[in-house]
């Protein structure tokens, strides 16, 4: 069986992709691996030096945590999370980057303390995606210093580690005009949120890549002149990233990881069967 692949959309943060030939089991695999297994950076603890904010330590740490860091070097660079389990980070670089915050205010001073103000301190590749993310606001005479040390992580482990903020599999859809029914009304071009029907020289006309199967044409059709379906062969998969990595990296990695999981299951199924003498 033949397949392809075709970007449909590349923008920013977001990717489409159309997989023809491919198998949906496949695909759904891809998409869960995208957002569980696919490791990304994320502040894994905090060691405060002083805070006099108006906010305990473990919200702010909470929320260094959820802020999204640049992760494209550190994938090649930083140990895998297992290899890196009950590390502690004096023990090893290979596993931590180091993040520093120190803010204050003086006498009648307010200030918002913002993502951007968390800089690296080992590794001028793990930082902030966005700077202007709001941490914590100082009121007068207040004060905040810390450490962050950030690690590789994955979404199945805690969803701040999930680099994929949106991640689906959708059918590609097959719209049909019924000519001898339709009377042109155009009350189905009307209703469609994405101008996935027009009526052009005395028709209606289907452009099928714009459908996401809402029904809407088919609900206000009064003489049911449309058929809406989907091909079997055919899925998009959109992939939406926090910023820590491109999403196209989201997704070659989540293809690598599926692929190494149907190897292990294939080497176990051989055990079994060389054990049982079949």
């Amino acid at each position: 069986m033949s397949y392809s692949i075709e970007v449909v959309e590349r923008s920013g943060n977001r990717l489409k992709l159309l997989f023809k030939g491919v198998p949906l089991a496949l695909l759904n695999a891809v998409r869960r691996a995208s957002i569980e297994y696919v490791p990304s950076m994320a502040v894994d603890f905090v060691v405060f030096n002083n805070n006099t904010s108006v906010l305990h330590d473990e919200i702010i740490a909470h929320r260094l945590g959820l802020i999204p860091l640049n992760s494209e070097e550190a994938l090649r660079k930083y140990k895998s999370p297992e290899e890196c389990a009950g590390k502690s980070s004096e023990s090893s670089v290979e596993c931590y980057a180091v993040l520093s915050l120190h803010a204050s205010t003086k006498e009648g001073e307010i200030k918002t303390v913002y993502s951007g103000d968390l800089k690296p301190v080992t590794d001028p590749d793990v930082r902030p995606v966005y700077e202007g993310i709001p941490i914590v606001v100082l009121g007068p005479n207040q004060e905040i210093s810390l450490e962050a040390y950030a690690r590789l992580g994955r979404g199945v482990e805690h969803i701040k580690w999930s680099p994929a903020t949106v991640s689906t599999v959708t059918y590609s859809a097959r719209l049909t005009i019924k000519e001898e029914l339709c009377t042109l009304c155009g009350k189905c071009v009307e209703v469609c949120p994405r101008n996935a029907l027009a009526l052009e020289n005395g028709k209606i006309r289907t452009y099928d890549e714009r459908c996401i199967l809402c029904r809407q044409c088919v609900n206000s059709c009064p003489v049911e002149a449309v058929v809406l379906g989907f091909k079997e062969d055919e899925f998009y998969l959109t992939i939406e990233s926090s910023g820590s990595l491109k999403p196209e990296t989201i997704v070659r990695e989540a293809f690598k990881i599926v692929i190494s999981k149907l190897d292990k299951f294939l080497s176990i199924l051989d055990s079994i069967k060389a054990q049982s003498g079949g």
